[in-house]
């Protein structure tokens, strides 16, 4: 009997054992979410863990967890990048499975100085939200791997802790207290922001390399003002580990933060022009991660230089009356001018005054278009607007009007009732003075003059105040020889009285604006294509030659053909003759190389000279740069040298690219030229109007 019961009791036993192994099997393990507590005997001031939340994102495969770490005393740690000493935190996890990837979020650290050294890090308690993406989110996951602890007092330990979770990502239970740990963590992470929109308190970031300084430049506006505001420079990619960045100097001025931060490195000189920077800024209430990327655009106090780059743009603007892209609309000055003779001062003062509010107000129709632009996030640049094919054809139809009004081909009637009621509200051409000066206005955008680049870049970077500050100083400069005029009008009464000879001048200035004319249709080629471009000028030309035979007869029309096309081919026959004789024939352009920015680097390290030539086919200072310069001895020979990489960036229409290059420099046009070589990896950037010494100087210089 006792037997028997031993026996059954026996077999019991194994069924039961049985029974429980077959249900483990069906059902989901539940492992432990969470190292404890661990201690290093040998380094016990530190105490780690490691815990998850049990929040998990089956659409990113990812699962929350928070590194707690405490510090007893003063013993602290250090953040992702440490600063001028000590190592950050690393987790070791090659020996994990089902785990693709570890993400560290890094709280905002302090800054505690060292034994004479600034370091960047957490005193206390901290917790590192992290995050565990997972290959499969339903199979069970092992972090196996080692954690590294650097911490500091007056000596400095590096502790090792062993690391193992073994969990299925979708089974992991909640954790009310992991959580709570994770989300203190969150709260200190700095948000990363976009600067560019002004819908965030931060804005307008910018930061600048002065290589020979090896110092960094960093701006930022805080709508809400600052009060004791800290700043930290990294590159969290890993790129630049090698690199310190110093505590910054901190100037505040308004709501502008200036910071000047010093980098250095131990392997040597550094660069760090157009380099992507992570800028984290700490302040009352506010926490956040700017991405920046290096320029070599001078930064300078809002104070001092919103007042010097409006003389800067007064100058730029005046410098524009002198440049080939306003010499088609000297006519009509010159016509405003003339006939001013005679006329009362009071008349004379308010037509000039008029020719300057036109002015004025194109420059505030481009500012305006400029900040819309800026505004959608799209492009930016001094006469973009000659990248739009409408806007072509409209200046096309402008300045057929005016050359044909010149020419005198057309003249608009008004009834005898409109001419007393303008005769009774003063000189009716007012208006046609105010036209005056907005086409000259827009005629001068595809020309970049002196000092109008730099106006333009710190405009396009500042405020919407300041932007439209800028440019009406532009305007300014651009007006000041009609307002000079206005204020002193007795000047329009010291030249020659009007003549038969005024005709004479009307007429070669119709030409010249006629010729803008089909210098503008060509532009139009590359949209509409070159046949399209050729029946639209015989058009133009059929049109023009109508107009003058219902002005002047069909006589006229045939003897204006009859010389056109006599002249013409005269001037090919001659041409081709003596062209040996009177003039060089322009060589044929260089072989230049598509832009590719990140080809530059590799060309310098092979001991080359990289010439980068932005340019557009609107653009007349660009073409001006070329034929006097570029396709001119001894920079022609330059640059056909074998150790010189010609690069040509084209600007003619829209192109990200291009576009991301010019701001990168701090520019906003074109023309932009830039010389790289073994000697001046940064770029040597050339002034707007070349000259062959500058050039061949840069040339030299970069090559070493």
């Amino acid at each position: 009997m006792n037997n028997h019961r031993s026996i059954s009791y026996r077999t019991f036993s194994a069924m039961f054992l049985l029974a429980c192994a077959l249900l483990l099997t069906l059902v989901k393990p539940a492992y432990a979410a969470s190292t404890g507590w661990l201690v290093n005997p040998q380094h016990p001031p530190l105490q780690v863990q490691l815990e998850l939340t049990g929040q998990f994102n089956p659409q990113q495969k990812a699962v929350e967890a928070v590194l707690s770490v405490q510090l007893e005393n003063d013993w602290k740690t250090y953040w992702r990048s440490p600063g001028e000493g000590g190592v950050s935190p690393s987790l070791q996890w090659e020996n994990s499975t089902n785990i693709s990837d570890v993400q560290w979020h890094w709280p905002a650290p302090k800054r505690y100085p060292l034994l004479g050294v600034d370091t960047l890090g957490y005193k206390g308690v901290v917790h590192f939200p992290m995050t565990f993406f997972v290959e499969d989110i339903t199979k069970p996951a092992t972090l196996e791997g080692t954690l590294t602890m650097s911490s500091c007092t007056n000596i400095c330990v590096l502790t090792d802790y062993q690391i193992y979770l073994n969990f299925t990502p979708d089974a992991v239970p909640f954790s009310q207290e992991a959580m709570h740990k994770y989300n203190q963590g969150m709260s200190a992470v700095p948000a990363v922001v976009d600067t560019t929109k002004d819908t965030h308190v931060l804005n307008n970031a910018r930061a600048h390399w002065h290589a020979t300084a090896s110092e960094l430049t960093i701006q930022v506006n805080n709508s809400v003002g600052w009060n004791q505001p800290d700043l930290f420079v990294d590159d969290p990619s890993g790129q630049l580990e090698d690199v310190i960045f110093s505590k910054p100097n901190i100037q505040i001025n308004g709501e502008q933060l200036t910071a000047t931060v010093s980098a250095s490195s131990w392997i040597g000189d550094i660069e760090l022009l157009n380099k992507t920077l992570h800028v984290t800024v700490v302040d009352k209430n506010i926490s956040a991660e700017l991405v920046v990327t290096t320029s070599n655009q001078p930064i300078t106090t809002e104070k001092s230089s919103l007042w010097s780059i409006i003389a800067v743009a007064l100058l730029g603007g005046l410098i524009l009356n002198i440049m080939p892209c306003v010499l088609p609309v000297l006519g009509m000055k010159l016509s405003s001018v003339l006939t001013a003779h005679g006329l009362e001062k009071k008349q004379i003062r308010r037509q000039f005054i008029a020719s300057a509010a036109g002015i004025m107000v194109s420059f505030w129709i481009i500012a305006a278009f400029l900040l819309t632009l800026k505004l959608s996030g799209q492009a930016l640049g001094w006469g973009i607007q000659f990248q739009s094919p409408y806007f072509i054809a409209i200046m096309i139809g402008i300045t057929v009007l005016f050359a044909a009004n010149m020419l005198g081909l057309f003249e608009i009637q008004l009834s005898s009732g409109m001419q007393t009621w303008l005769a009774t509200r003063g000189d009716q051409s007012y208006l046609g003075h105010f036209l005056q000066g907005m086409f000259a206005t827009l005629l001068a955008t595809p020309c970049s003059a002196p000092f109008l680049g730099t106006a333009v870049a710190f405009a396009l970077g500042a405020s919407t105040v300041e932007l439209f500050a800028i440019f009406t100083a532009l305007a300014i400069g651009m007006a000041l020889p009609w307002l000079a005029i206005a204020a002193f009008p007795g000047l329009a009464q010291c030249l020659p009285k009007p003549g038969k000879w005024m005709n004479t001048v009307k007429t070669i200035f119709g030409l010249l604006i006629l010729a803008t004319s089909f210098w503008l249709l060509s532009l139009l080629a590359i949209f509409i294509g070159t046949l399209a471009t050729v029946i639209t000028g015989l058009l133009l030309v059929i049109t023009l030659l109508y107009l003058l035979g219902m002005k002047q007869g069909k006589k006229a029309v045939i003897l204006v053909s009859a010389i056109l096309t006599f002249s013409f081919a005269s001037a090919l026959i001659i041409g081709s003759v003596t062209s040996d004789s009177w003039a060089t024939p322009l060589p044929e352009d260089h072989a230049w190389q598509p832009l590719q920015v990140k080809d530059i680097s590799s060309h310098v390290n092979m001991g080359k000279v990289v010439f980068v030539n932005v340019t557009a086919d609107w653009c007349i200072t660009c073409k001006a740069n070329k034929i006097g310069v570029l396709l001119q001895q001894p920079v022609y020979g330059a640059l056909q040298a074998a150790d010189v990489v010609p690069m040509e960036g084209d600007w003619t229409v829209p192109s990200d690219y291009v576009t991301e290059f010019l701001q990168s420099n701090g520019q906003f046009g074109v023309p932009f030229n830039m010389v790289y070589g073994p000697n001046a990896p940064q770029g040597i950037p050339l002034p707007t109007i070349l000259s062959t010494e500058q050039v061949m100087k840069a040339i030299e210089h970069a090559r070493g």
